[in-house]
């Protein structure tokens, strides 16, 4: 168990890069978080990788190329969630630990040497972690732990990109663009096309 910290409440244009669990290995997370996470509905099960405030959404294209060389220095990594966890603090928090190799925390430093202009120093160590929700107390977060517990089963999928998201003004965050690893051929910025597609 960690301690929780504080963290900055999101504001209009903040974003973030992560990395979003693909729609078919998410369907437990995703019932467990409508069930313990009110923030479920603003973003899909993710793991953040540089916490807002992030790059601004009108600096992205000036900051996107050398990210991108920064990013694409990592091959595609296998991630595998089996261990849940528990930040001990008001509000306690249930979280999933990736096992990935280290990856997530090598990229958290690479980003942060490459482009240390867009990445905050954060009040707490950088933990990789899938929230699945917070509680008032920790005896509610226990229980919450037990009843994951018992349903949970090992999940595994393999990471390709890490995806740069905005928070709009009605406090949902959009996947605005994505980096692929292991490749010098990267996505174009686009829209935001939201995480329905």
């Amino acid at each position: 168990m960690r301690e929780s910290k504080a963290t900055r409440t999101p504001a209009s244009g903040d974003s973030a890069l992560i990395v979003v669990v693909p729609e078919w290995a998410s369907g437990d997370i995703a019932a467990w978080r409508r069930a313990y996470d009110p923030n479920h509905r603003a973003i899909p099960p993710h793991v953040t990788v540089v916490y807002p405030p992030f790059v601004p959404v009108d600096q992205w294209q000036h900051a996107r190329a050398g990210l991108a060389a920064t990013i694409q220095q990592f091959e595609p990594f296998e991630v595998v969630f089996r261990e849940l966890d528990t930040f001990a603090g008001l509000p306690a928090v249930l979280w999933l630990r990736p096992e990935d190799g280290g990856v997530l925390y090598r990229l958290n430093a690479a980003i942060a040497k490459s482009i240390p202009e867009y990445v905050a120093a954060l009040p707490f160590e950088y933990v990789p972690h899938l929230t699945i929700g917070f509680f008032a107390s920790g005896e509610e977060s226990e229980a919450a732990q037990h009843a994951v517990a018992a349903s949970f089963s090992l999940l595994r999928f393999r990471v390709d990109a890490l995806a740069y998201t905005v928070f709009d003004a009605y406090g949902t965050w959009h996947r605005y663009d994505e980096i692929p690893l292991g490749s010098p051929q990267g996505s174009t910025a686009g829209g935001h096309d939201g995480f329905d597609n």
